[in-house]
């Protein structure tokens, strides 16, 4: 039995399909946008997907970084290998990122264990932007870590 060319067409579109069905997804779109992103988690929201570092700052406890998402228009601090322990008064890791030109903060309190670590976005539009990224981890005066946009 030969196919004829309907049917040759029709298994060819089949296999094709098949062949996108196994290829790595595309990211799926965020799901936040604007001030909705202030205080949301990079990684629940899809806005990690494609972000940038747009500074760093290596530190005693690992580098230390502040993330941009052009997609979401945020960013947020990350430490991707965070060496662990902290003195502060709840034993916690603070993250913290400022939106300069709104005056806009957002703490995230994180376990203090070693491994990666981020907290949750703020919105500031453009990768120069005035965003600024700090971390505590001996609950002193000043925080321990710094990470800015070329801006500020």
């Amino acid at each position: 039995m030969t196919l004829g060319k309907l049917g040759r067409a029709a298994l060819l579109v089949t296999a094709c399909a098949s062949l996108l069905s196994m290829a790595p997804g595309v990211a799926s779109a965020a799901t936040c946008s604007g001030t909705g992103c202030d205080n949301r988690d990079p990684e629940v929201t899809g806005c990690a997907s494609g972000a940038t570092t747009v500074g760093s700052s290596s530190t005693a406890k690992g580098l230390f970084e502040l993330r941009y998402s052009s997609a979401c228009g945020t960013k947020w601090v990350r430490f991707s290998a965070y060496q662990g322990g902290s003195t502060r008064p709840g034993k916690d890791l603070q993250l913290t990122v400022w939106d300069r030109p709104r005056n806009k903060y957002v703490d995230f309190f994180a376990s203090p264990a070693a491994g990666a670590h981020w907290g949750n976005m703020v919105y500031s539009p453009g990768a120069t932007r005035c965003g600024w990224g700090q971390a505590d981890w001996n609950g002193g005066a000043t925080f321990d870590a710094n990470a800015k946009a070329s801006t500020c």
